[in-house]
């Protein structure tokens, strides 16, 4: 019973200094608020992988005017103020048919911005008549520094 009333006892005096001395909580590397603008599979667009943090309007314009190649998307992007946040854009190439990509999170670690994205192309036994390119459009508070993306592959079931 002394044993676990020390213990408890060193623990929070342990606590209690870390607290004090100023080190960062863990939450430090918590993600941030995503919002997705677009996520969609666009059928029978082509074109290359993309995996973009965009901080400025002609950017984004930019990039969107590539994105609705093609496509129903509206001719006008949608509004960002980038005063406040930027766009992170992920599309992979195209696929042969049913397939998803998605921004999962994103935090800021050591002093770089880590997108963790999952690529979900078709599985192997889809059959499918027409080829499209998923795309992830979010926007989040902006922040400055390096970026990272951290791609996991995964498969879209027909």
């Amino acid at each position: 019973m002394i044993r676990l009333s020390g213990f408890v006892l060193l623990s929070g005096l342990l606590l209690g200094t870390s607290a004090c001395s100023g080190a960062k909580p863990a939450s430090s590397d918590a993600p941030f608020e995503l919002e997705t603008l677009v996520q969609q599979s666009i059928p029978g667009q082509g074109g290359p992988t993309v995996r973009e943090v965009i901080r400025d309007q002609a950017a984004w314009a930019a990039m969107w005017a590539k994105l609705r190649e093609g496509s129903s998307l509206s001719e006008t992007p949608p509004a960002v103020n980038f005063d406040q946040d930027m766009v992170i854009v992920a599309a992979m190439e195209t696929q042969p048919c049913v397939s998803k990509v998605t921004v999962r999170s994103v935090v800021q670690t050591s002093g770089e911005l880590v997108i963790d994205v999952l690529e979900a192309p078709p599985a192997p036994n889809c059959v499918c008549f027409t080829s499209e390119r998923p795309i992830h459009v979010i926007r989040l508070r902006k922040v400055d520094g390096p970026t990272r993306f951290d791609v996991e592959r995964g498969q879209t079931p027909c």
